[in-house]
């Protein structure tokens, strides 16, 4: 039986029998051989935070080592961006660093879960590293959730916070609303709803109870404006809105039918146009 990866171990939970695996190279590399990864899962990183820790390392020196990868010239991060940073920060001209052999893909999952593993990811940094492996390694959600050790609807119920608006996702990473006003958000189907209840809940300071009760009667007052849906059509939509990562409905009058995609910025519009096209190419 394959086993999780366990986290909250340091190293080892990320790299199971490390100091066993051949590949593996114990190194001192200077600053000048190591570059970050352009793909790092950790959009936002907390300059105090990186101060803080870079005063430790220079009274104490650095610890634990970084994970890289032989990158052309270069040994890209795997794990330690934050102590690469906090390192530069101190002055360090080398560093210690375990070199491994591991494909891009591997290599995006072992950062992610180094982040993980801290729970220092905000949901958006979390659910777009979720999408990353989906749009660019072709993981599934189930994937995902075995290579994290959560389950398959967490990881659907991040994704979905990809569709929500840009303001919104700022509002998420910078901590003004919670997971739970997010969830409550894409509840409602007009962008100006959305953002009209997300004031609401900056200037008001409502909780996500409030926040979901009033996003559920706006929800149920759309629902009797239109025409009720077939089942199946209800379970089509729900199988394309996890595929594009975004609302889609399916509809069906008495002679025609129509797929409605939403998209709350060009953004959206570009990703969802460049993954239809994708999808053509690849069939």
């Amino acid at each position: 039986m394959k086993t999780r990866p366990r986290l909250g171990r340091g190293i080892d939970a990320i790299f199971p029998d490390s100091s066993m695996d051949s590949s593996a190279q114990l190194v001192e590399l200077s600053m000048e051989e190591i570059s970050p990864n352009p793909i790092q899962p950790r959009k936002e990183i907390d300059d105090e935070k990186i101060k803080e820790l870079s005063d430790s390392i220079r009274k104490n020196g650095l610890i634990s080592p970084i994970v890289v990868r032989r990158v052309g010239t270069k040994h890209e991060i795997i794990a330690g961006e934050r102590r690469y940073r906090a390192a530069v920060m101190a002055g360090l001209t080398k560093l210690p660093t375990l070199v491994r052999d591991c494909p891009d893909d591997e290599s995006f999952r072992l950062s992610l879960i180094e982040n993980l593993q801290r729970e220092d990811l905000n949901p958006m940094d979390e659910a777009e590293a979720y999408f990353t492996l989906c749009k660019h390694f072709q993981h599934t959600h189930q994937d995902i959730a075995d290579a994290v050790s959560k389950d398959r609807s967490t990881i659907t119920n991040s994704l979905r916070l990809i569709g929500l608006p840009e303001d919104i996702k700022q509002a998420l990473r910078a901590g003004r609303i919670t997971t739970g006003h997010a969830r409550a958000l894409l509840m409602l189907n007009k962008y100006a709803e959305q953002v009209f209840l997300l004031n609401q809940i900056q200037n008001k300071g409502l909780s996500v109870r409030e926040t979901e009760r009033i996003a559920s009667h706006a929800k149920q007052r759309h629902q009797k404006e239109r025409k009720k849906l077939d089942p199946a059509f209800d379970r089509l939509s729900l199988r394309l809105s996890e595929r594009f990562s975004t609302k889609v409905t399916c509809m069906w009058g008495k002679k025609k039918g129509k797929i409605i995609i939403e998209f709350y910025s060009k953004g959206e519009l570009e990703r969802v146009a460049s993954f239809l096209a994708a999808e053509e190419l690849t069939h």
